[in-house]
């Protein structure tokens, strides 16, 4: 197999997976260190993180 191969497998496939692994870890941890206030706070901040991802989402699909 090519390098190029191997690289575009890994960027399109493998990246995102550890992207993924790494933002759930990350949250889950400051969800369990953080106040009621703090969890709050990330809460809405998953909120607005999630209608922008759709929004973009929808507007890249139809443009």
């Amino acid at each position: 197999m090519s390098i190029r191969i191997i690289l575009k497998i890994m960027i399109k496939f493998i990246l995102p997976i550890v992207i993924f692994i790494v933002a759930v870890y990350g949250i889950s941890y400051f969800w369990n260190n953080s106040s009621s206030k703090g969890r709050k706070m990330i809460a809405l901040g998953l909120i607005i993180t999630l209608i922008i991802g759709i929004s973009l989402t929808i507007f890249l699909i139809f443009d």
